[in-house]
C-alpha cells in the first residue's frame, strides 16, 4: 500500500483508541516515511483500568484486553485470521476495508521510549542498536534489553532502567536520537566507527 493510505488507516486506529490510551502513536515504516509500508504499527500506553480480582480486591492494569481494544474498532478491524497474535501486549489485526495488517503494541510509561524506538525500526538498525558492543553492536557494557525493558547491571544484579521517551532510550545507548527517516544500520555503523576513534 502507499504511504498516504497507510497513514490514514493508522490515524483512523489512533482516533478510535485514543479515549482509552495515555499515549498512542503510529510507528513502523509509516513513521519512517517509507513509500510503500507493508503494515501499520501502533504503539500505545493503555490507560490504567481497575479490574476486580475477587469480592474484596481490585487491581489496576494496563492491557490491550482490559481496554476493550477489539470492541472499540469492531467495525474496522478484526484479528488476523491467518497469523494469530492476540496477547495482552500485542495484537495483530486486519483492516476490514483494505486488508492491511495493523499491529498494536502496548507499552508502559516507563518503557515507552524503548518500545517506540523498537517498533519504529528499521529492523536492521534496531538489531545493531540492541546488540552488545562486544559483538559489534551499540549497546554499552552493563546494559541490555529483554522482556520489553531496558536493563542496567550494577551492584551485582540487573535493574530495570526506565526509558519514558525515545530521547531517554537513545541517551542510555549513547547514540543520537536521529529522526525516524534518518535511522539506518549503515548510519549507526558509521557513528560507532567514528565514536571508537
Amino acid at each position: 500500500m502507499r504511504w498516504q493510505q497507510a497513514w490514514e488507516i493508522g490515524m483512523e486506529v489512533v482516533e478510535a483508541l485514543s479515549p482509552v490510551c495515555d499515549r498512542i502513536m503510529v510507528a513502523g515504516s509509516v513513521r519512517q516515511g517509507k513509500a510503500e509500508p507493508k503494515d501499520i504499527e501502533i504503539v500505545l500506553i493503555p490507560a490504567l483500568i481497575e479490574r476486580r480480582v475477587d469480592l474484596f480486591t481490585t487491581e489496576q492494569v494496563r492491557s490491550l484486553d482490559e481496554m476493550g481494544l477489539l470492541e472499540l474498532v469492531e467495525d474496522r478491524l478484526v484479528l488476523d485470521p491467518e497469523v494469530k497474535r492476540d496477547g495482552p501486549r500485542y495484537k495483530r489485526l486486519m483492516h476490514m476495508r483494505t486488508g492491511a495488517v495493523v499491529e498494536v503494541f502496548a507499552a508502559r510509561p516507563e518503557t515507552w521510549g524503548y518500545i517506540l524506538a523498537l517498533r519504529t525500526g528499521p529492523a536492521d538498525f534496531m538489531h545493531k542498536l540492541v546488540t552488545a558492543r562486544a559483538y559489534g553492536g551499540a549497546m554499552p557494557p552493563g546494559r541490555c534489553v529483554k522482556s520489553g525493558w531496558m536493563w542496567r547491571y550494577s551492584e551485582g544484579r540487573m535493574h530495570e532502567l526506565p526509558t519514558p521517551t525515545e530521547v531517554a532510550f537513545f541517551r542510555e545507548v549513547e547514540v543520537p536520537c536521529w529522526q525516524p527517516e534518518e535511522r539506518s544500520a549503515i548510519r549507526l555503523a558509521e557513528f560507532l566507527g567514528e565514536a571508537a576513534r
